[in-house]
């Protein structure tokens, strides 16, 4: 039996539902960042948030909503209703930024009880969502988070794994969190109430670990691109520009 929020295609499930994060401040990527939105930002010729819109577009998502909060009138401006994308947009204000947890939980009230994806609006991945769904089901897992090897040369937080490849915990760990991440209504349940400022790490994954949740990993060896930083951000111009990441035109 399928969650809420699949459907199938050719008997595979798909996700059609997500939320993009995009309300951030940008604050490591001043001063590009005080008058242009993270997401307005270029990549040899395309926008990040065109990049990322089209990359959901592409693994079978109809309708998503965008958390704002950051020069959030530039992003609705841009971006529209999603028509020109194949998508129906619809937005999450965020008068007070919310964070990760707040953000989603907020955003996500639109879908009902229905299972979604979260994408950063900042991280270009190449991860194919019908895969990552096919595990989130087959484990009947609460939330399956899409991660990635460390490297000696990574500064992000680890994510430590049990035997059988179900999340253990934060802090120690080999592998560490791409941002993408397919939630189901446990997670919504699980996270502070609506408009109150929340992590998804600190106020979502580690209270759900807590009750004997499971949370799935799905180990992502492809591409993936974080424009956090502008080291990172030059990074990835080059990598489009080499044609090391192809985003999506």
């Amino acid at each position: 039996m399928m969650e809420p929020g699949t459907k199938t295609h050719l008997s595979r499930p798909v996700l059609s539902k997500a939320v993009l994060l995009a309300a951030g401040l940008g604050t490591r990527l001043r001063p590009l960042t005080y008058t242009v939105p993270k997401p307005l930002l270029p990549l040899d010729g395309i926008l990040i948030i065109d990049h990322q819109l089209r990359y959901l577009a592409s693994q079978g998502i109809q309708e998503v909503v965008i958390n704002i909060h950051h020069l959030g009138d530039n992003i609705r401006q841009h971006v529209g209703n999603g028509s020109r994308f194949g998508l129906k947009v619809g937005y999450s204000e965020e008068p007070t930024i919310l964070g990760t947890g707040g953000g989603i939980k907020k955003a996500a009230a639109a879908f009902g009880p229905e299972t979604f994806v979260v994408l950063n609006s900042d991280a270009l991945i190449d991860a194919t969502l019908t895969t990552i769904m096919e595990l989130h089901l087959s484990t009947k897992a609460r939330a399956t988070m899409v991660l990635r090897k460390l490297t000696d040369s990574d500064d992000y937080t680890p994510v430590a794994l049990y035997h059988d490849g179900f999340v253990a915990g934060f802090g120690t760990g080999q592998h560490f969190f791409s941002g993408l991440q397919i939630l189901g209504p446990e997670m919504l349940d699980t996270l502070p109430p609506a408009g109150r400022p929340a992590c998804i790490i600190e106020d979502g994954y580690r209270p759900l670990l807590d009750t004997g949740a499971k949370v799935a990993a799905f180990i992502h060896q492809g591409r993936f691109n974080d424009v956090g930083t502008l080291a990172r951000y030059e990074q990835v111009k080059r990598d489009v520009a080499q044609g090391r990441f192809h985003p999506l035109v």
